[in-house]
């Protein structure tokens, strides 16, 4: 019985979301912005952390690191802005990642629910 009711609901559900992204200009468009931005929040936040702490933000702090040692584009100074850039950087990406990423999906999931844009934490900053 329970797997009846469980594969009752799973369908339910999948229906259901096959069909929102359909009425996201119509009656349902607040229903469907709302469901995309909770949909892109859950998606983009552990995305997110990954890219931010793997690699925009320790890439980002060895730049500026080798910046402030004096030659952007110098060995020695890349050298010393990896070994103290990248590792700070991978511990500060966690939580900006996580902000970053939620930011990024809520806003884009009510702006644009259920496209591609909102599943994907892709811009520069």
């Amino acid at each position: 019985m329970k797997n009846k009711a469980l594969a009752l609901v799973s369908a339910a559900v999948m229906s259901l979301g096959f069909v929102l992204p359909s009425m996201a200009d119509g009656v349902l468009g607040g229903v469907a912005s709302a469901a995309g931005s909770l949909t892109a929040g859950i998606i983009d936040t552990p995305e997110g952390i990954i890219v931010d702490s793997l690699w925009r933000c320790p890439h980002h702090a060895q730049r500026c690191l080798a910046r402030s040692f004096g030659d952007e584009k110098g060995f020695g100074q890349n050298v010393a802005g990896f070994v103290l850039g990248w590792p700070f950087g991978m511990v500060w990406g966690i939580p900006y990642g996580a902000v970053d990423g939620l930011t990024h999906g809520v806003k884009t999931g009510w702006e644009k629910p259920f496209s591609m844009d909102s599943f994907m934490v892709t811009e520069e900053k």
